[in-house]
């Protein structure tokens, strides 16, 4: 249980972190600096390769997948609720 739970959060978070990358990526390309556009497409790119060169082991694949199915489903709740 205690793998379930936390690979729960740690997809939790990690769609949170995700969230966060792309709202501020989202202001660096709005900014319509070079540089900034730049470093926001090289930002994603070499947490990637971080990610990828650095697997982290997954114990309980099932809660990895509710945990991300349920921060997915929490970001988009919270998209749809903001008013326009």
């Amino acid at each position: 249980m205690s793998e379930f739970l936390g690979n729960f959060f740690l997809a939790l978070l990690l769609c949170g972190l995700v969230r966060a990358l792309y709202a501020v990526c989202a202001m660096l390309v709005r900014s319509r600096d070079g540089g900034n556009i730049l470093f926001a497409i090289a930002l994603p790119l070499a947490l990637l390769y971080i990610v990828a060169s650095n697997p982290v082991a997954i114990g309980s694949r099932a809660g990895f997948a509710a945990g991300a199915g349920v921060g997915a489903a929490a970001i988009l709740f919270f998209a749809l609720r903001r008013p326009r």
